[in-house]
């Protein structure tokens, strides 16, 4: 698999398409990567330290029950996004470690955000909610080309302008579809998401930025997420 690290990429939105592998409901969080973003010169106080924990706390104890929550405290803005089709245990888990994991990799910043395979986590000391947000992000790709190489681009682009049409009319923002690829046995797997803060118009111009992105990076690979 190889990374990229885009500077055009949403910061709530997965995409992945692969000609070999369904969804897995993982019993475990899987860490994909994470960003400390406050600047050298804005380190967090003590009492923002204290203040970020409080956070932390409060929001991760909602993951047992949602799958998606935005809360502020302090000056303190924070959110999770759970992927739709884990379960309660999964995402609650996922969620206090990755609060546990952001604050010891970034312990003197006042914004950070990580990504899991199962959830993601974000804080900032600026508001950051309902707001389609570009930076940062993360692209991944498997270094293998499409399993038929005859079927051109027209199956993996088909699937992923279905899933983008249909997800942000969808309750959760959270579409995945499956199709069969060529003749062959091998079946292709889609899915997408944005962050629930997000209204109908802001998912579905973020999910279509993201799709043209992909004709410069990924879309003749066997499986791709941005």
């Amino acid at each position: 698999m190889t990374l990229l690290y885009r500077s055009k990429t949403f910061l709530f939105f997965l995409i992945t398409i692969s000609g070999l592998t369904s969804f897995i409901i993982c019993q475990s969080p899987t860490y994909s990567y994470h960003y400390c973003l406050g600047p050298d010169n804005d380190t967090a106080t003590a009492g923002y330290k204290s203040n970020l924990t409080d956070v932390l706390d409060s929001i991760s104890s909602k993951a047992s029950d949602h799958s998606f929550y935005n809360d502020s405290l302090n000056g303190i803005y924070s959110l999770f996004l759970c992927r739709g089709d884990v379960s309660s245990d999964v995402c609650q888990d996922c969620v206090s470690n990755a609060t546990q994991t952001l604050t010891q990799r970034c312990p003197s910043d006042k914004s950070a955000i990580i990504w899991y395979d199962q959830c993601m986590l974000r804080y900032s000391n600026i508001n950051i909610f309902g707001l389609v947000r570009l930076l940062p992000g993360v692209s991944m790709w498997n270094t293998l080309n499409k399993t038929s190489p005859d079927e051109g681009n027209i199956g993996a682009q088909g699937l992923i302008f279905s899933l983008v049409d249909h997800a942000p009319y969808t309750e959760n923002m959270f579409e995945t579809k499956e199709t069969v690829v060529g003749n062959g046995p091998d079946r292709r797997y889609g899915l997408v998401q944005c962050s629930r803060d997000l209204n109908v118009s802001a998912c579905s111009s973020c999910l279509r930025d993201l799709l043209d992105q992909t004709e410069n990076c990924c879309i003749e690979k066997r499986g791709w997420r941005i």
